[in-house]
Formats: structure tokens, C-alpha cells, sequence
């Protein structure tokens, strides 16, 4: 799941790709460009965090 700007730049981005070998294989892309590790707890959960979290950037559901 990815959330961006008009200018293609992401914000943020979930994700389980293994492209960060120091990050654990679900993880989450900042907008500062830092990786996080993230608890998977099944897809439904992961979409009601990244809604939470998009809204935060002022984007209403």
C-alpha cells in the first residue's frame, strides 16, 4: 500500500518486499526515507493502520 503526492513522490509505504536487509519482511517506508519494522497482524488490520495514518496527512476517507 503506498500513499503519495500529485508529484509521485511516496509518503508512505507498506510493505513485505525483502529489499532492506536490516528491516524485518513486513515494514513500512517514512516519508523521511527510514524503514520500520511493523507487526503483520493480517491484511484488514494493516489497511485500518495505513487509513489512520494517511489521514494524519489530512486525506479524509
Amino acid at each position: 500500500m503506498q500513499y503519495g503526492n500529485a508529484a509521485g513522490k511516496a509518503i508512505l509505504r507498506y510493505d513485505n518486499f525483502p529489499d532492506h536487509p536490516d528491516a524485518a519482511h513486513h515494514h513500512k517506508h517514512c516519508a523521511d526515507g527510514t524503514v520500520v519494522d511493523i507487526d503483520f497482524d493480517g491484511l484488514q488490520h494493516l489497511f485500518q493502520r495505513f487509513k489512520s495514518e494517511v489521514s494524519d496527512y489530512g486525506h479524509n476517507w
